[in-house]
């Protein structure tokens, strides 16, 4: 199957925008630095959501799943789409590929389909999205919480470690390039999504546990009304 423009699928397939702030959630996005426990946040959250929620219903994570179901809208394999959002452009490189014919799409184009995917797994509503930059798709949505997870370098370094089996040096290597990797994103995301602030809740992950970080977004949800 050939390869698709991103563009031109996203333009045969865009829909009007409904009412999507009153229709919109419950949901949750989790922003975390590299070393911080997002994922098992989020497991956290699914479980404790679901013992409350209404029969029929239930709390999904999505985080690697966004860029899977964009690898088979497009028929590009999922890692190389993500190179492609997280790359800084060249012009000349891509001035070459328009030539060859060859249609990958751009860094734009991914994120700004991303950002369509997120927002209708908000509106959708009972969605948990870690990362993918699901706090700035979704910033404008009332019924939602944005949280983000930061730690001192020193106790991610020693988290990684643990996690990952590495050395401490080996640790703070693969922290500094994580950081690098995420920064030309973040003042992406920064420029296009002006919320200030960024998130709604943030927490030291020193001074919280996962499972106290869980409650209170949680409580946090009954308090603004999510749920």
């Amino acid at each position: 199957m050939a390869k698709v423009s991103l563009a031109q699928h996203m333009q045969e397939h865009r829909h009007e925008p409904e009412s999507q702030g009153e229709k919109a959630g419950p949901f949750i996005t989790i922003s975390r630095q590299y070393g911080c426990w997002g994922f098992s946040l989020a497991l956290l959250l699914r479980d404790i959501l679901n013992e409350e929620v209404a029969p029929g219903r239930s709390w999904n994570i999505y985080h690697k799943e966004i860029l899977d179901r964009l690898a088979s809208e497009t028929n590009i394999e999922a890692e190389e789409l993500d190179r492609h959002r997280r790359a800084k452009p060249k012009r000349l490189v891509d001035f070459f590929r328009t030539l060859s014919g060859k249609k990958v799409p751009s860094g734009h184009e991914i994120r700004n389909r991303m950002a369509e995917l997120i927002r209708d797994l908000a509106v959708k509503g009972y969605a948990i999205v870690v990362g993918q930059g699901g706090a700035g798709a979704t910033h404008d949505l009332p019924k939602g919480l944005s949280v983000r997870l930061e730690a001192p370098q020193e106790w991610r370094i020693e988290q990684i470690a643990f996690r990952e089996g590495l050395t401490p040096t080996q640790a703070r290597l693969r922290m500094n390039a994580k950081e690098a990797e995420k920064e030309y994103l973040r003042k992406l995301y920064q420029t296009r999504f002006r919320r200030t602030p960024a998130f709604n809740l943030m927490y030291d992950c020193s001074v919280f546990t996962m499972a106290q970080i869980a409650q209170q977004t949680v409580r946090a949800m009954k308090l603004k009304g999510c749920v």
